[in-house]
Order: structure tokens, then sequence, then C-alpha cells
């Protein structure tokens, strides 16, 4: 296996990352804010699950803009 294979393995490896994290995103923010709204009538609960499920689904999106951008960098 060349230089070139493995970068491009990698490569191919980090953007379905990419994929997979923004699906979760959208998946955690989804369930945190309709479980908000249904579970305490719209007020947010800091010790609520769902306030951790959105704020997961928020990390996954920066991580997954973040990588996004420098594999768009990276070539």
């Amino acid at each position: 296996m060349t230089g070139e294979d493995r970068l491009e393995s990698a490569t191919t490896g980090a953007r379905r990352l990419v994929s997979v994290l923004r699906l979760v995103a959208v998946a955690l923010v989804v369930v945190g804010f309709v479980g908000w709204l249904v579970d305490h009538d719209g007020e947010v609960v800091l010790e609520s699950p769902y306030t951790l499920a959105f704020g997961v689904g928020v990390a996954c999106a920066l991580v997954a803009i973040y990588l996004g951008v420098f594999l768009a960098n990276r070539g």
C-alpha cells in the first residue's frame, strides 16, 4: 500500500465520520428540542436528559463542521 493509498483511505474514513456526526447531531438536537417541548411544556429544565441530548447534538454538529472545513482545506 503506497502513501497515496493510505491518505485516500484515511480521507474516506474521515468523510464517513463527518457524515455520521452530522446524522447523530441532527437526531440528538431534534430529540432534545422535542423532549423539552413535550416533557416540560416548553420550559427548559437543565436537569432534564433532553438537555444532555441537545448539548451533545450541538457538540457533534460543531465537530462535524470543524472536520468538514479541515478536510475541505486539505485537498
